[in-house]
């Protein structure tokens, strides 16, 4: 018997995963098409790995 472990960062702005100069909005199960600039005032959340493994 196998069981599929997840563990995944809270939502929150992260620096966008394609490398591009923004931040986008991670929803706690998926990046979604919400991005903003760099800013001081979007305030990023921990920059916590984010791990999926099964």
């Amino acid at each position: 018997m196998s069981s599929t472990t997840s563990a995944v960062a809270p939502a929150g702005w992260y620096r966008d995963p394609l490398g591009l100069p923004q931040v986008r909005w991670w929803n706690g199960m998926s990046w979604t098409n919400r991005i903003e600039d760099i800013r001081p005032e979007v305030q990023l959340a921990s920059q916590q790995r984010m791990l999926v493994s099964a």
